[in-house]
């Protein structure tokens, strides 16, 4: 038993829910194992009703490299103890992933209800990797789309993930991490973070560190002046003193005036240099700290904001007048924690070719059926004005889009609510990428995702491209996402099927 302990990354695989192998199971029975099903990968609604930040896509695509270079050996040592049906077992000890996968790129902005991944493989290989493509997903994307609302409300001033231990977990705090410098934010604070992704982890100094060179302001003065001395050379590391410890205004900002004057620091230092703040009325002492700094000559030194914050938080600083060159914010985006849980799913949509539908009282809840893809269309200034869901295979309105003819998308639930796209006159982007054919890994793409910086390049210059009034937190103009018209009759031809209409 002690074993089970120690698991191989295969582990992450069977992640799963049981429900997804008792189908298996059936499946196999039912000799259905060979048809060929197509599932999306999207989300319902967002937190503030805008849009969401694609993240997690490279590490879904490792999870199906682990499931196609994992040995048959190491599968059935899994298998088997788990599942008491020796056949599913043989049958899982040697699956492959074989099928493709389609996907929205790390960074790309995405909308309810559209497809930001799509399966389509043999039904088993299909459905085992439902609850942990979901693992990954709704993780990574809800962070990083609490990451895009902070770094929104912050703008212009740069905001630094420092969630790691509010995170749930080991893999939260790492790809959370990461998830969160793909939505914007300037740096993040963990180590494993900076190994794996090679962004540079930043981190300034704690409370307990001042405590252990003993209590009052003799002491902390101790604790700033070595750690200056000690840390003013390295390349990676900011003199960034934390003053709230005993009393900030009387004690701490004195203290770190007084330590950067004895240590030889001022404005000509190649580094950073300066404080942070992480109690207290934040907009009050950022303001009489900036004050001191300014009449000592250290013009250049900043100022950290941190304790608890969120984009309300930060919006109501920035109202007050807050004098601040950084926000340092934790499990408001770690644990994206006003809006835990992200709310993707993963919706069969087509078995060997026929469309599926899901039929719900809950209209949010009806599904859009068949092979689809995702276009972004710009107007003739280069601005996103709407977004175009099609059938893979023989769309009218797809053909129009793409010889930039004249082209009228409308609103599903509303006919009257319709645009006309005259010809010419627009541009589009395809937002659904080939990333895996045929269980073949398209390398050039896969590895472009590892360059985590420039996702986050790609998301700031979409986010350029969206209109001001759809970038608001709060109550975002309305982005049109529509169907195509062929979509839309196929929707609703099959709503009427399963009704007997």
């Amino acid at each position: 038993m002690k074993d089970r302990y120690i698991l191989t990354e295969f582990a992450r695989v069977i992640n799963s829910d049981r429900y997804q192998y008792t189908e298996s199971d059936i499946f196999l029975m039912e000799n259905m194992q060979d048809k060929e099903a197509v599932f999306d990968v999207f989300f319902r609604k967002t937190e503030d009703g805008g849009f969401a930040v694609v993240s997690g896509i490279q590490e879904v695509i490792h999870l199906i490299e682990i499931l196609n270079n994992t040995s048959e050996e190491e599968k059935r040592k899994y298998f088997s103890a788990i599942l008491e049906e020796e056949h599913l077992v043989d049958f899982l000890s040697k699956i492959k992933f074989t099928g493709n996968l389609y996907a929205m790129r790390d960074g790309e902005i995405v909308y309810p209800n559209e497809p930001i991944i799509t399966i389509k493989a043999p039904l088993i290989e299909a459905k085992i990797l439902e609850t942990p493509i979901l693992n990954i997903i709704n993780m990574n994307m809800a962070i990083a789309t609490k990451a895009s609302m902070v770094t929104r409300a912050a703008e212009p001033v740069k905001v630094l993930s420092f969630g790691s231990r509010r995170a749930h977990g080991f893999d939260s705090a790492v790809e959370g991490n990461k998830a969160a410098v793909i939505g914007g934010c300037y740096g993040h604070s963990n180590l494993m973070t900076e190994y794996k992704y090679g962004i540079p982890a930043h981190g300034t100094m704690s409370h307990s560190y001042i405590q252990a060179f003993g209590v009052g302001a003799e002491a902390e003065k101790i604790a700033f002046t070595t750690f200056i001395n000690n840390r003013r050379d390295r390349e990676k590391n900011s003199l960034i003193l934390l003053i709230d410890t005993y009393d900030t205004i009387n004690i701490g900002i004195e203290n770190a005036i007084k330590s950067f004057k004895e240590c030889g620091i001022d404005n000509s230092y190649k580094g950073i240099y300066g404080i942070r703040l992480d109690s207290g009325d934040l907009a009050y002492q950022s303001k009489k700290c900036r004050k001191r700094l300014d009449e000592e000559g250290f013009t250049k030194a900043v100022i950290t904001l941190t304790n608890s914050l969120d984009e309300k938080l930060i919006r109501s600083l920035k109202e007050q007048g807050a004098c601040v060159d950084m926000y340092g914010v934790g499990d408001a985006i770690a644990v994206s924690k006003s809006y835990p849980c992200f709310g993707g799913v993963y919706k069969i949509v087509e078995l060997d070719e026929k469309p599926l539908i899901k039929i719900s009282g809950d209209v949010i809840k009806i599904s859009n059926p068949g092979f689809k893809e995702v276009y972004r269309i710009y107007d003739s200034e280069g601005v996103a004005y709407a977004d175009l869901i099609t059938l893979v295979n023989s769309d009218k309105d797809k053909e129009k889009l793409l010889n930039y003819k004249e082209l009228s998308i409308r609103d599903e639930k509303y006919e009257f609510k319709s645009s006309l796209l005259k010809e010419n006159n627009y541009t589009y982007k395809k937002l659904t990428r080939l990333y895996i054919e045929q269980g073949e890994i398209k390398q050039e793409l896969y590895e472009e995702l590892f360059d985590i910086l420039n996702s986050q390049k790609y998301y700031l210059e979409s986010l350029e491209k969206l209109s001001i009034e759809r970038k608001r937190l709060e109550n975002p103009h309305n982005y049109k996402v529509d169907l195509s018209s062929d979509l839309i009759k196929l929707k609703y031809d099959l709503i009427k099927e399963a009704k007997n209409i």
